[in-house]
């Protein structure tokens, strides 16, 4: 791997001579560092010239230069630590070949340890390296690399799942720091769906001292991510359906994780989504607590249905319908007693092109299937969920696909606990 090694300055040496003779000698300007061979193989580097491992003892490695012709070899500790060097080379050293080697070494680690897309880090890596023409001229084309790369990236990813029953490899039940991230993962219905639950120790603690919770539903291809929030995503769960039973079954098992670790699931606030399954669960799992909707997604589904119905376009050029709409919207914010008496105050002055506006307005929020304590956010210290848009916008944003994979998707998620937990 293109890692650094212990740096050690080489003593200086009376003689270049000295070399020739086969003696050990060292330079003061020279230091070593590691690359990794196209097989695996750690190779050192040393006065811009590559040498490969022939033999490790109890106390030293040998190394002898890459060239076949060349007889030069050089001795380190088991720890890398550099000893000496022995015999002159018969050839040119070629720092430009070095250097594209440097550059192909941070690409395949990138690979092989991140879901970019291998086009993106080809363009980094190549921007950051600032080779010489000499040096770029020999650089694989983009298109040599994603087709070699490809392969080394699917070897290093299990196939994709095709349904519930797969294993999960080690690695990826691990945060970067190789600490435990697979909190859960168990079965329904006889092996026919399934629930994965994602968090770190660190995480769990977050969640299990807040008073307050945001939960966010993700669609994630055929899974159903429900992430727990507070200000930092500390949850992730991959939920097969949105069912009551299913939310209910999850609540339940992190409560009786908590209990496991002396600590209590019992949030002051929920603050979510309108989801009926989801709004359910939440009432029968938290029946002391203040279960709030999010302001930004009530905003967001009168907005949907002025589009729907056909009138963005007055919405968009009318400033009398446009203010009507608004007002509605504002509802959420009034004393929750004066709600329906404005609501109808509206209504008597609003234009009769909005009438079917007011129609889904008073069946969905004033005398439908959500109730009004739940959309009114007046007495709310936490309005919105606006945190967890956030996170599902950085999520989009840093892991850079549309429809990621369950693999992708967990390995991502692993970063969550070492970029933002410490």
């Amino acid at each position: 791997m293109d890692t650094k090694a212990n740096i050690v300055l080489l003593s200086p040496s009376s003689s270049t001579d000295s070399m020739a003779s086969s003696s050990s000698s060292s330079s003061t300007n020279s230091v070593v560092s590691f690359l990794t061979s196209n097989k695996g193989k750690q190779l050192l580097v040393y006065d811009k010239y590559v040498f490969r491992c022939n033999k490790t003892t109890l106390f030293k490695k040998y190394w002898t230069c890459t060239e076949h012709a060349c007889n030069v070899s050089a001795h380190t500790n088991t720890k890398n630590e550099f000893l000496s060097i022995i015999g002159n080379h018969n050839h040119i050293a070629e720092p430009h070949l070095l250097d594209v080697k440097q550059v192909k070494n941070k690409m395949k680690k990138r690979i092989l340890s991140e879901t970019t897309s291998l086009t993106k880090i080809y363009d980094e890596e190549v921007k950051k390296a600032s080779l010489s023409p000499e040096a770029a001229a020999t650089l694989p084309t983009v298109l040599e690399f994603r087709s070699n790369m490809s392969k080394a990236r699917r070897k290093n990813i299990p196939v994709i799942p095709k349904s519930c029953v797969f294993e999960i490899p080690t690695a990826y039940q691990q945060t970067l720091s190789n600490k435990r991230f697979l909190l859960m993962d168990y079965y329904l219905k006889r092996a026919k769906e399934r629930i994965v639950i994602f968090s770190s120790d660190q995480q769990l603690n977050l969640l299990y001292n807040s008073d307050v919770i945001q939960l966010s539903v993700i669609p994630l291809i055929h899974i159903n991510l429900l992430s727990f929030l507070k200000r930092l995503p500390v949850v992730f769960d991959l939920l097969p359906n949105h069912r009551t039973t299913t939310y209910l079954d999850l609540f339940k098992r992190l409560k009786e994780e908590a209990i496991a670790i002396n600590k209590v699931f019992e949030p002051k606030q929920v603050v979510s989504d309108f989801e009926s399954a989801l709004v359910s669960a939440v009432r029968a799992t938290f029946p002391n607590a203040s279960h709030t909707g999010c302001n930004f997604h009530f905003v967001q589904a009168v907005h949907r249905n002025i589009t729907n119905l056909g009138l963005a376009s007055e919405y968009t050029h009318d400033e009398n319908i446009r203010d009507q709409c608004r007002q509605l919207m504002a509802l959420s914010l009034m004393p929750i007693a004066e709600v329906e008496k404005q609501f109808k105050r509206i209504r008597a002055l609003a234009s009769p092109s909005l009438d079917d506006l007011f129609v889904y307005f008073e069946r969905q929020w004033i005398s439908g299937c959500v109730p009004l304590s739940l959309w009114n956010a007046n007495e709310s210290d936490h309005r919105t969920n606006n945190i967890a848009e956030a996170y599902n916008r950085r999520f989009g944003t840093r892991i850079m696909k549309k429809h990621p994979n369950f693999w992708s998707f967990i390995q991502f998620d692993g970063t969550f606990d070492a970029l933002e937990c410490d």
